[in-house]
């Protein structure tokens, strides 16, 4: 047997175990096969071979975000690591941790018309915390001194402050193996001790005084589940002149009174009627899909806006950004929480053993006119029966069928905008879509790395062109029958023919909308997954039914409508 005489690749596989990064997604490669066999080895680390680069990242990122881990790519030389760029990108904006781990060639050998050889030092560096080149060989003592070193800090540097993937780029010299076992160098872990990442209870004080008085909007973008945040921000939205708009996306749990920001614009009080306009902007999470709330936040003359999060950079999208709270928002709202409740009572003369706040009276007139827009609004969102059977009322319908312990993944274009609009996408488990970067690239593999730290259903829903871009994802070994795909086919990018920018262009059938080839019963049959399929509003009740109980095989719902018809 072949042995493994690359102590750089023998100590990757050490610090991944010292680090409990368990997860790793090999794709096939003859330069990268030392970092292959030394991760095989390695116990403890569960490693997964796809072949297709692109999906491979994909399928990492949606296994980190769901598992709240680190995942590990490895990946040959060559376009090889390219391949990773539009997942990578995708990560770095949700502040997913990736380690991406990138075979070389020896330096020498660049960029002299050596076979699969291109310039990888830096190659995700737009993209990526940090960029760490090593030597699979130790030449000098100071080599294993440096490899110890930059393996720390990769690793430390991809799970502390704001998430985000590494690349570690590892040059590796012919012979690959050897013919005799050597001893492996001991990886050292340089344990990191960090501040704990929560506002401190006079600041939370002082930024509560401010609060306690004025009209204030809670916008929430996307963000990952947390039960301690939900609960915060439950509590902030009882108080009377405190308002919580967010969507699906935002995954905030269990009683917390909302206003949906994707359909509340749709109606005419709230620019209208002064009253309703907030003092105080507070914003968390990522970006919003709804470019009408977001053209509403830019509009608006806010007093203060503060953004909540770790970000590393000033982000004042909305232009009226007054303090930037560099703290992760688990650790921000439940001590403003627990401050603007104190004043609250004090303020009302409630009791302290008082544990409602809102106990005190009414909602403000300024919070009823929101509840009052987000309730008009919701019945202008609703799908309209003289429309037929469109995308939107095949998704509404698809969504208020499916179970609600499900996890909910989105594709983009014209999915999540109609999906954010149904009044159940929010019951759902979670709901993510990749609004990172918003490609339509990678959702049916995202989908499937989702699915795999998830002992649950999830299901994703998709577009036909979105589907057909990432088909590459069915051919995985790693589908199980705890993932279900519904397939929205419009005769292809729908979007185009809905948005003002180009559903009036001559062109738009032709070379926007895109030439969809997607026999989808034959390539579930290929692949073997279950298929079902719907065309009306009866077909689509009964084909749930199957697709919903369906346990023995991954399956695909394909939904025929809208300009297909």
């Amino acid at each position: 047997m072949p042995y493994i005489d690359k102590p750089a690749a023998l100590m990757l596989a050490q610090a991944l175990a010292a680090y409990e990064i368990t997860d790793v997604f090999v794709s096939p490669g003859s330069r990268n096969a030392p970092l292959i066999a030394a991760l095989s080895r390695m116990p403890g680390l569960k490693v997964s071979a796809i072949v297709d680069e692109r999906s491979a990242a994909f399928i990492a990122m949606g296994n980190a975000l769901v598992s709240g881990k680190p995942a590990v790519l490895v990946c040959t030389s060559g376009s090889a690591l390219l391949n990773y760029a539009p997942a990578v990108a995708e990560a770095f904006y949700r502040k997913v941790p990736l380690i991406v781990v990138s075979a070389d060639r020896p330096p020498q050998w660049i960029g002299q018309d050596d076979g699969q050889t291109i310039r990888q030092p830096g190659a995700l560096a737009n993209v990526v915390k940090g960029s760490f080149n090593l030597r699979g060989e130790f030449l000098h003592r100071d080599d294993l001194w440096n490899c110890n070193r930059l393996l720390n800090e990769a690793l430390q540097l991809a799970t502390s402050g704001r998430l985000g993937p590494v690349h570690i780029n590892v040059s590796l010299d012919e012979p690959l193996f050897s013919d005799s076992d050597s001893e492996a160098p001991a990886f050292r872990k340089v344990e990191l001790v960090a501040p704990a990442p929560v506002v401190e209870n006079e600041m939370a004080r002082e930024l509560a005084k401010i609060a306690i008085d004025r009209n204030v909007l809670i916008v929430g973008g996307f963000n990952a589940p947390s039960n301690r945040l939900s609960r915060a921000i439950s509590r902030l939205a009882a108080l009377p002149s405190v308002v919580v708009a967010a969507d699906a996306l935002t995954n905030l749990r269990g009683a917390v009174q909302m206003v949906n920001v994707n359909r509340v614009t749709r109606s005419k009080f709230l620019r209208k009627r002064e009253k309703s306009h907030p003092d105080l902007l507070i914003t968390f999470g990522g970006s919003l899909i709804s470019r009408d709330f977001k053209e509403y936040l830019r509009d608006m003359p806010f007093a203060e806006h503060w953004h909540i999060g770790e970000n590393d950079s000033l982000i004042d999208s909305y232009f009226s950004l007054t303090r930037r709270v560099e703290i992760a928002p688990e650790g921000f709202f439940p001590r403003l929480a627990g401050a603007m409740e104190h004043f609250h009572r004090v303020n009302c003369g409630i009791p302290r053993a008082g544990r409602n706040p809102a106990a005190a009276g009414e909602a403000s007139l300024y919070k009823s006119l929101w509840y009052e827009a987000d309730y008009d609004a919701e019945e202008i969102a609703a799908p309209n029966p003289q429309d037929g059977f469109d995308e939107k009322a095949a998704i509404f319908k698809i969504l208020k069928a499916l179970p609600k312990q499900w996890n909910l993944q989105l594709s983009n274009g014209l999915t999540p905008r109609y999906a954010l609009l149904a009044p159940g996408a929010s019951a759902f488990h979670r709901c993510d879509c990749n609004r990172g970067v918003s490609g339509i690239d990678g959702s049916v593999s995202t989908a499937l790395g989702a699915s795999l730290p998830f002992s649950g259903t999830t299901v994703l829903i998709t577009g036909d062109m979105s589907m057909q871009y990432d088909i590459a994802a069915l051919s995985s070994a790693l589908l199980s029958p705890r993932l279900k795909i519904v397939v929205i086919n419009n005769g292809g990018g729908g979007i185009f023919r809905k948005i003002s920018a180009t559903r009036s262009l001559i062109e738009t059938e032709q070379y926007l909308t895109g030439d969809i080839r997607l026999p989808l019963k034959e390539l579930a049959a290929g692949y073997g997954l279950e298929y079902f399929r719907a065309d009306s509003p009866a077909a689509l009740s009964q084909a749930l039914t199957g697709f919903v109980g369906e346990q023995r095989r991954p399956a695909i719902l394909e939904v025929v409508c809208g300009s297909t018809e």
